[in-house]
């Protein structure tokens, strides 16, 4: 399994999105922001197999439930642009 530091880097993993490419590491940064949010503050398992495990993984995180949805904006935000 790849980091999204690694799939960012690779600008041939893309996937289309309303007729456009984008990244793919861009797409899931976007898709974990609403996952972990959903896990983070209303311990909704966005689907059944979904672990948080794999998304720390593959962002590179640590942390509890209390303080992962701040760590993650903390070192993505920079990526997603305007946070809300």
């Amino acid at each position: 399994m790849n980091t999204f530091f690694e799939d960012i880097q690779n600008e041939n993993l893309t996937i289309n999105y309303n007729g456009d490419d984008i990244p793919i590491a861009y797409w899931n940064l976007v898709k974990a922001k609403m996952d972990i949010s959903l896990w983070c503050k209303f311990g909704i398992v966005p689907h059944r197999h979904w672990k948080i495990s794999d998304v720390k993984k593959y962002f590179e995180l640590s942390g509890t439930r209390a303080n992962l949805y701040d760590r993650f904006i903390e070192k993505y935000g920079r990526f997603l642009g305007k946070q809300s």
